[in-house]
């Protein structure tokens, strides 16, 4: 028997809607906006989620990654994910600054989040290889909902103890985002 798998999809991974109905998506967006830098970050994440699971736990696979414009400036400005997949643990443990009752289920009604993740949102970082995760956004007049939205197709897994890195780079540092990430939780 042939198997098709068209691009981003694997035999080996389960569809988008079995885990989401599964209960095994989550979602999790920064509080507030954040000013966008404007050169590749170096040594700070704006968003790092990390896989707090015990040595072969659940490995997170990022999903979906984005970033929604609360403030652009007047005139033309330019905005864009950036991301780094990080070689080595980190130190320490991050911080939490997204609490756990703020991590969503993408399926209606399932419950409040039980996992390890772990969600810094000013994590020092070593600088492993940032690079460009989609396309930028242009926009040419001040307003807000401008969005970056991007569907990883399997880029990323994050092992137990692994740590990923999201940023946004924009044209001028008054460009204020909000960056989310959609994961699920599976053992791999």
């Amino acid at each position: 028997m042939v198997s098709f798998v068209s691009s981003g999809e694997s035999d080996s991974f389960p569809t988008l809607a079995q885990l989401t109905n599964g209960g095994q998506v989550w979602s999790a967006i920064q509080p507030t906006g954040v000013a966008a830098v404007i050169a590749l970050p170096t040594t700070v994440a704006q968003y790092s989620l990390y896989n707090n699971e015990d040595e072969g736990g659940l490995s997170y696979r990022p999903l979906r990654a984005f970033a929604i414009a609360t403030s652009t400036p007047a005139g033309l400005s330019q905005f864009g994910l950036v991301h780094c997949v990080h070689r080595n643990k980190p130190a320490a443990i991050p911080a939490a600054d997204i609490p756990i009752t703020s991590i969503i289920n993408r399926k209606p009604r399932f419950g409040a989040y039980a996992g390890r993740a772990r969600i810094d949102l000013a994590l020092a970082v070593e600088d492993d290889f940032w690079e460009p995760l989609g396309y930028s956004i242009l926009n040419a007049v001040t307003g807000v909902g401008w969005q970056a939205d991007v569907w990883l197709d399997d880029q990323v897994i994050i092992p137990p103890g692994g740590l990923w890195s999201l940023g946004v780079v924009a044209s001028t540092t008054t460009v204020l985002t909000r960056i989310g990430v959609s994961w699920s939780e599976e053992q791999l």
